[in-house]
């Protein structure tokens, strides 16, 4: 590259950083800022610990109400109630916000930036002699061309598809065997829930009864433990 166009890529970068820096904190702002004000009955079907969650974040968000409780976008809150909260109408409304992050507000359009990246990134892949941003970004890489990651996502595709279809046919399965009609079938706010439910009654398996031996301290010490009996490693806490 000559000097002029030195320049211009290297404004180039430093513009992509600014816009994906911004558009990651509008995805966290609307995590932060969006609630969904629920109360104790609404919490049907939720296991102890994200009760306890989302009402301590009722509390932290000056909601004073003795039943009130807060589901907000964070994962620790969204994610486990999409899972077990068996209100559909409320499953529906976080999980539609939860998929539109970086939108919820005019003041965080990240549609806005996205586009503008992309145009970066066209004339970024231009400068470097390459037509599209897809070819000058898979050159060094092990699939080195667009076509072949377009190849392996689309063999992973067909695979997660009959993985998928499968996991769909035994929950509509349990549904039938229950005597329960979904209005419109299986939607994605229905599968977080519907997936718990097989694998408890399939598999006697219930996540929340696992969580509590996946804390912080005790994964810390099983990771202590382990690299110690393979590779002999001591860890001493610091002052």
């Amino acid at each position: 590259l000559d000097e002029e166009s030195k320049k211009e890529y290297a404004d180039i970068q430093a513009e992509q950083a600014t816009l994906q820096t911004k558009f990651m904190q509008n995805v966290l702002k609307d995590e932060e800022v969006w609630e969904m004000v629920i109360t104790s009955e609404d919490m049907e079907g939720c296991p102890p610990d994200l009760v306890s969650s989302a009402r301590q974040a009722a509390i932290d968000r000056n909601h004073d109400g003795p039943a009130d409780h807060v589901i907000t976008l964070g994962r620790s809150l969204v994610e486990p109630f999409l899972t077990y909260s068996s209100r559909r109408d409320l499953r529906k409304k976080a999980f539609e916000a939860w998929t539109s992050r970086g939108e919820l507000s005019e003041e965080r359009d990240n549609l806005s930036i996205a586009t503008k990246v992309l145009r970066l990134r066209k004339r970024q892949a231009q400068l470097m002699g390459k037509s599209t941003f897809a070819e000058f970004q898979t050159e060094d890489t092990m699939a080195q061309t667009p076509e072949n990651v377009l190849k392996l996502l689309n063999d992973v595709w067909v695979r997660a598809k009959e993985a998928a279809n499968r996991e769909r046919e035994m929950m509509e399965t349990f549904l039938t065997e229950k005597g329960e009609a979904l209005e419109g079938g299986i939607q994605p706010w229905d599968w977080r829930y519907y997936a718990e439910q097989v694998r408890q009654a399939n598999f006697n398996f219930d996540e929340s009864e696992l969580k509590p031996y996946l804390s912080l301290n005790a994964v810390t010490n099983a990771v202590f433990d382990v690299s110690n009996k393979l590779y002999g490693l001591k860890y001493v806490k610091r002052d």
